[in-house]
């Protein structure tokens, strides 16, 4: 017995899931963070950077987070074959989902340069809101492959139970990003002045640096080793129609919840640019409550998925009810944030009262959909898990 599997069989459940989910947390934190700080410090700029720039990444998020839903079957198809003792397969996994990435995402990634003044009209009307977009667009499209690639090393290791190899990545990412857009955004030691291009600039560099600190780490000799990683055989064409049946419900989620929000944004262009930034200010926080939610589910996923490639039915339903008590706590406690302090909170972001104003009715509103937002996102790692994507996504077209 490794390493590793003699600290799971000697854990209790809930601090297994823990050690787990908190890597997940923070490196979502983090990235989450990447939103915030680009937010933060284009808000320097005025109100319309601010709505360009939460426009502008949603976009980027309708290709980004429907194409990385493949890294749901990745952890799923990784974390059967561990619990299996079938360690050796998870470099064909991994060899062909990167394979699928990267074709899907160099297509979409032209799709999306195409243009992107005709994208930012939809939401839009105000000309200086549309030129800021357009212009973050084009210099954040091209990060796409590497977020991508990064994404497939992630959910490799999440679904191995390495999830804090991620979390080093997202930090270091995290980190590059503050400064690149210190540089970018401002001008500071004789870069150009890029303004909200800089922010988005800094955002697909940062992403760069993190697909190669997670390759680097694939490439160490005793990890490449235990789980096949290097191979010349590694692709398996066979793998690509499972791994699009398990992918493609939640990219259809991923595809929807965005178009949704993109809809949410085109209502409040037409009321004024400043109703546009005071929504993207209140989702950019909200975005914080939700960290925990999503590391419990990741969590969640493996430990179910583990224990049904050991076929442990029971340990895979008791996995996902404990998932579900800890992302309670962890979202309760910023759903109370939320409803209590909400002006507080927008101000960080701007000194504009009128801003406050405009975002406090949405920031309380997602204060009090926490606990419901921790159950489904929970319960729905763990139906991932079992290799269930199709009655998540039924579950939640029903419910949305």
């Amino acid at each position: 017995m490794s390493g590793w599997q003699r600290r799971n069989a000697n854990e209790s459940l809930p601090v297994r899931l823990t050690r787990l989910a908190v890597p997940v947390m923070v490196a979502n934190l983090a990235q989450t963070l990447m939103g915030l700080v680009d937010t933060l410090m284009v808000g320097r700029l005025g109100e319309a950077p601010i709505a360009a720039v939460g426009v502008a990444t949603l976009y980027f998020s309708v290709l980004a987070s429907s194409l990385k839903a493949i890294d749901v079957a990745v952890q799923t198809f990784t974390a059967q074959r561990v619990g299996a003792g079938r360690r050796a397969e998870v470099g064909t996994v991994l060899a062909t989902a990167v394979t699928v990435a990267l074709v899907a995402g160099a297509l979409f990634t032209g799709l999306g340069m195409w243009r992107p003044e005709a994208l930012m009209d939809l939401v839009t009307k105000d000309p200086a809101v549309r030129a800021l977009g357009a212009d973050y667009l084009r210099w954040r499209y091209p990060g796409l492959l590497p977020w991508l690639v990064f994404c497939m090393f992630r959910a490799t290791f999440d679904g191995i139970g390495a999830t804090r190899i991620g979390m080093v990545a997202v930090i270091v990412m995290n980190a590059a990003n503050v400064v690149l857009n210190w540089i970018l955004i401002y001008g500071h030691f004789g870069a150009p002045r890029l303004g909200v291009g800089g922010a988005a600039l800094a955002s697909t560099l940062a992403s760069l640096l993190a697909a190669a600190v997670v390759v680097a780490w694939a490439l160490r000799r005793p990890v490449r080793r235990a789980f096949g990683l290097v191979r010349r055989r590694n692709l398996d064409v066979r793998l690509m129609v499972p791994f699009l049946r398990l992918a493609w419900p939640p990219a259809l989620q991923s595809f929807g919840l965005i178009a949704a929000l993109l809809v949410f944004f085109g209502i409040l262009g037409r009321i004024s640019t400043l109703a546009v930034a005071a929504g993207n200010v209140a989702l950019r926080i909200a975005s914080l409550s939700i960290m925990p939610g999503v590391g419990v589910a990741v969590a969640t996923q493996t430990i179910v998925g583990q224990a049904i490639g050991r076929r442990d039915l029971r340990a895979a339903v008791r996995a996902g009810w404990t998932g579900v008590a800890v992302a309670m706590i962890f979202m309760g406690a910023f759903g109370l944030l939320f409803l209590l302090a909400p002006g507080a909170l927008l101000r960080l972001f701007s000194p504009s009262e009128a801003l406050a104003h405009e975002g406090r009715p949405i920031l309380r509103l997602l204060g009090l959909v926490q606990l419901v937002a921790a159950l489904g996102l929970t319960l729905g790692g763990a139906l991932r898990g079992a290799g269930a994507t199709h009655a998540v996504m039924v579950i939640d077209i029903v419910c949305g």
